[in-house]
């Protein structure tokens, strides 16, 4: 078993992230195409209420079995790094048991509660996915605190791959049956999909020889209670659970606050599922860029929990700078790149140009997530977990209120949930770097950071309007079906995409030493012209 570098860690998760993100938004056209904007709507609203539990049950666990993993690996008592895994695989598969147990008996309640009734189908056929991505997230856990993700990168291609067939296999099917059933016929492929992950990593552990490299290798003898090891991922995994929750609970606010809010202002329950798929429109587009991000702060927990546990400073110093630096590299042009393409990208995807302007001035929030995810995965490995609590919870409470102002509102309506998210993830930003500076003992502008990629992404903006106006405006191809809007659309993208390297590389945005640090074979693949400005 090798384990791998974080550089070619973070690009195998960022290509695995890349086209599983890929798939899911070419679902989202056919879906739609199946169960309309509306069960399109409702199907969103089951499935925040999914990814809220799974949130709170998992994705906090996951973080703290890799880095309690982590931990005890940089210790060298791998068999305690096992024995973690084993125990908290039992405990949540155990707790996701029961909480599908109750998600099925209070699928009734939640419906009613969230003014969605059509939800409540879709709830139960969703319930069985708690209990099977809980056992995926102990192995996921402890492959992420052992850097190996390569497994982790193959089951997340699987999982999506298998939900995204299987969804829309079940959404054509059950579609007969009414707009409820196939909505929730959308959702059946989550179950299948993750329990073929969990048969793959199940698989790898054995083919691989994990358990014989862990009797070899474990160079620390001492014995660690399950009590203590339990004690542990709960002084890890609480706190974790309750900011994971938090970033989640964004989107449930969204069902249950801009819903309500939409009534009020005086929508009907039909209108109300149509903008509110319209607004999920815009949240599946801005996730695209951002999972590039979560493959980032993944390859952060190992390595910064290793650095706190040796004392190392320096290094968690340079994690940080460096996850921050690729952060905006790439996600300042991803913001922009939305922005400017918003009506053509809206047209191929959704086939439709309703709600393109949420994207055209909302796409910044972009930027502030990605900050903040970053920023939140760095304050856990140092420990610091309730401040993380603390300013998501700040974002979510601007967040309720100025749904609460906005999207009540008839006038503005679904737009102001756009300004809520910008506002729930900029002011955690600010919070979250003067904790750490302070946390630290060390000072850096986060403005200092976004000066390269800013003028690399302004001057893509402006070929990519030069572009854009060439093979769309002048040809008069975007008054032509969706589907023949495809290529000239790919050629933008791609255009858009080499102007930004090549203006990254000419002012020392990206370096050799970068490119080298990901794989040596791309900076043969770069064209000559991009290889002498490398510095």
């Amino acid at each position: 078993m090798v384990k791998e570098s974080a550089s070619r860690g973070f690009a195998i998760l960022s290509i695995a992230g890349i086209l599983s993100k890929i798939l899911s938004v070419l679902y989202v056209p056919i879906l739609q195409g199946i169960i309309g904007i509306d069960g399109y709507g409702i199907y969103q609203q089951t499935y925040e209420i999914f990814v809220f539990l799974y949130a709170v049950l998992n994705v906090g666990m996951q973080t703290a079995i890799a880095k309690y993993v982590s931990e005890l690996s940089a210790l060298g008592n791998n068999k305690a790094a096992l024995r973690t895994f084993r125990l908290s695989r039992t405990i949540l598969t155990l707790f996701g048991l029961i909480l599908t147990g109750l998600l099925i008996i209070s699928a009734k309640f939640i419906s009613t509660a969230s003014e969605s009734p059509d939800i409540y189908i879709g709830l139960i056929y969703l319930a069985p996915a708690i209990a099977i991505t809980s056992t995926l997230c102990a192995y996921r856990g402890y492959y992420q605190g052992k850097n190996l993700m390569t497994p982790l990168a193959v089951s997340q291609l699987l999982e999506q791959l298998f939900n995204v067939v299987v969804s829309l296999i079940f959404a054509k099917i059950l579609m007969k049956y009414g707009v409820q059933y196939g909505s929730a016929g959308g959702t059946i492929g989550t179950s299948i999909g993750a329990l073929l992950a969990v048969f793959y990593l199940m698989y790898f552990a054995g083919a691989s020889g994990i358990y014989n490299y862990v009797k070899n290798t474990s160079e620390c003898k001492k014995t660690i209670s399950g009590k203590k090891i339990v004690k542990q991922l709960l002084i890890y995994g609480f706190p974790i659970t309750l900011s994971a929750g938090l970033q989640n609970f964004g989107a449930v606010v969204d069902m249950f606050n801009v819903k309500s809010r939409l009534l009020y202002a005086g929508f009907s329950n039909y209108e109300s599922n149509m903008l509110y798929g319209v607004l999920n429109f815009y949240k599946t587009l801005i996730y695209v860029p951002l999972i590039v991000i979560f493959a980032l702060s993944t390859t952060v927990v190992p390595d910064v929990s290793q650095a706190l546990v040796l004392g190392d400073r320096k290094a968690i110093k340079e994690k940080i700078l460096s996850s921050l630096r690729i952060s905006f590299i790439i996600s300042i042009p991803a913001a922009l790149g939305l922005s400017v393409l918003s009506y053509e990208i809206y047209k191929v995807l959704f086939g439709t140009d309703l709600g393109y302007k949420l994207m055209l001035y909302g796409s910044c929030v972009v930027v502030f997530m990605s900050i903040v995810k970053i920023q939140s995965t760095v304050l856990q490995s140092i420990n610091e977990f309730y401040f993380v609590v603390f300013s998501l919870a700040v974002g979510i409470v601007l967040k309720i209120g100025s749904n609460f102002i906005l999207v009540g509102n008839r006038e503005i309506n679904i737009n102001g949930a756009v300004v809520s998210g910008i506002l729930c993830f900029l002011v955690p930003s600010i919070l979250n770097h003067s904790k750490m500076c302070k946390t630290l003992k060390i000072k850096f502008s986060l403005f200092g950071l976004t000066i390269k990629p800013l003028i690399s992404s302004i001057i893509m903006a402006a070929a990519t309007l030069l572009i854009k106006y060439i093979l769309f405006s002048m040809t008069g191809i975007i008054k032509m079906g969706r589907f023949v809007n495809i290529i000239p659309l790919m050629l933008t993208i791609a255009c858009a995409g080499a102007v930004y390297l090549y203006s990254m590389i000419r002012i020392g945005g990206i370096t050799k030493h970068d490119i080298e640090s990901i794989s040596p074979r791309l900076i043969k693949k770069l064209p000559s012209f991009m290889k002498k400005n490398l510095k």
